[in-house]
């Protein structure tokens, strides 16, 4: 654990957001396993990666809402040197985790088949959606466990933890894809064949289940036994505190909701994107799953260091490294996307590639990452500048920026591709125009100052409840 407010700031965020970085780029090779494994089953189980993909960024919206608002308690409270508060703001977030994924976990498996054809699926595709949903669901306290806790290592100032989490992760995740997605044939000696594995999305649903509980077990022991936070095995730690719980959902929800229409604008979008084909769904996949997410993990990282810095800062009452700590962590990120800029515009065919060679969706694909390559440092200023703020203890404004960026996709993709007439690339620019708004609007709100409010009323929370 390492309070940042002894570093030089720009060191402190160097120094937090290169492990975090690493570690949601090993996180997603949760999605460039499914894409890549997918894609060799075939088709439509290529194409049912593009429904299952945006319920899954749903499901994050909630888990967002507890891992973030827990995530910047933890962090102010470590920065003030309450580890008391620390311990019982972790195990109130574990508390709110349980009271909302039952509900969640129920109504999805209930309704998966329906929720997937909402979305434009049909057919198999649903079908198969529908079966690695529902097999992810047998996960899904782990689901959300595991991301919990690493939010809480990152307020902890430990980002390197996190980094280990992951490596051990994605290894399980790659070995079980391999063993259980595609088939395999083992000689017998007495000169008979065994068959094992060739479980298809079912299989890949189980490796990404199985490689979360492992991260999330193995978390919870390092916190327990190496971090000292032993309060964490007491039943008594997960009574109901509620001021606690109301200051967490008053950071969470902002940024989860957010998330959440994020999730329900795409469930929008790929109708219109199915409008023209299954295998367009397939290709969004490819190019926003398998390629794009690669550079979210980026900014994600950034976030991370800018928000556990400006925590740590409002902890200690340090109010002018709080601000600082979001330009400062801004204009690195930036920097950092204008090459994945030039890499998105220059070679888009190559990076798709590595997921499909069928004309048609690399042809939609790499068309996608083209566009989406105008968008990465638009995205930079709205993520880094709004984690700096929910970190601080302010979210609510910087939501009334990205949800209405957000639901604004839905009329301009139908202006751009439908009535306009440009098809699938008129969904691109859309997103890219949303995008760039978003990214004005938080800068501007960012160097308003109207923000601060938050951020002051946040130092209030400091003590254990």
């Amino acid at each position: 654990m390492k309070d940042t407010n002894d570093l030089p700031l720009s060191r402190a965020i160097r120094g937090l957001a290169l492990p975090a970085v690493l570690a949601f780029v090993l996180q997603n090779f949760y999605h460039v396993n499914d894409t890549w494994f997918l894609a060799r089953v075939g088709p439509e189980a290529a194409n049912a990666l593009g429904l299952f993909m945006i319920v899954s960024v749903a499901n994050f919206g909630f888990i967002l809402t507890v891992a973030r608002g827990t995530q910047s308690l933890v962090a102010r409270r470590f920065g003030a040197g309450n580890m008391d508060g620390v311990e019982e703001a972790l195990a109130q977030g574990m508390r709110l985790a349980v009271m909302i994924l039952v509900p969640l976990g129920v109504l999805e498996w209930v309704f998966m088949e329906d929720i997937l054809s909402l979305m434009g699926g049909r057919g198999s595709t649903v079908e198969l959606g529908a079966a690695y949903m529902r097999r992810l669901l047998l996960f899904f306290p782990f689901l959300f466990a595991s991301p919990l806790l690493e939010f809480c290592f990152q307020g902890l100032g430990d980002v390197r933890t996190p980094f280990r989490l992951q490596i051990m992760a994605v290894t399980v995740n790659t070995a079980l894809n391999w063993l259980l997605v595609l088939p395999h044939e083992v000689a017998l000696p007495g000169g008979g064949q065994m068959t094992f594995g060739d479980m298809g999305v079912e299989g890949a649903a189980t490796a990404t289940g199985c490689s979360r509980m492992c991260a999330a077990v193995v978390g919870f022991w390092i916190l327990v036994r190496r971090r000292r936070l032993v309060s964490l095995v007491r039943p008594q730690s997960y009574r109901q505190r509620g001021k606690v719980l109301r200051e967490i959902l008053r950071i969470g929800l902002p940024a989860g909701s957010s998330t959440f229409l994020y999730a329900a604008v795409g469930i929008v979008l790929t109708q219109i994107i199915a409008r023209f084909g299954q295998d367009s769904l397939g290709a969004y996949g490819i190019g926003f799953r398998g390629v794009e997410s690669l550079s979210f993990m980026v900014v994600l990282g950034f976030g991370v260091a800018s928000g556990t810095v400006a925590a740590h800062a409002v902890g200690a009452g340090n109010f002018a490294r709080a601000r600082a700590a979001g330009h400062v962590a801004t204009c690195m990120c930036a920097a950092v996307m204008a090459f994945t800029t030039a890499l998105f515009f220059i070679w888009p065919e190559i990076l798709v590639g590595f997921y499909t060679d069928d004309p048609d969706t690399l042809r939609i694909a790499a068309g996608y990452i083209g566009i989406m390559a105008f968008c990465q440092i638009p995205q930079a200023f709205e993520m880094v500048y709004g984690d700096a703020m929910a970190g601080a203890g302010s979210a609510v404004l910087a939501a009334c920026i990205s949800i209405p960026g957000n639901i604004l996709r839905v009329p301009l993709a139908w202006l751009f591709a439908i009535e306009f007439d440009w098809g699938l690339p008129g969904v691109w620019w859309a997103i890219v125009a949303s995008a760039v708004l978003k990214g004005v609007g938080m800068t501007l709100l960012y160097l308003s100052g109207r923000w601060e409010r938050g951020m002051y009323a946040g130092r209030g929370m400091l003590g254990s409840a």
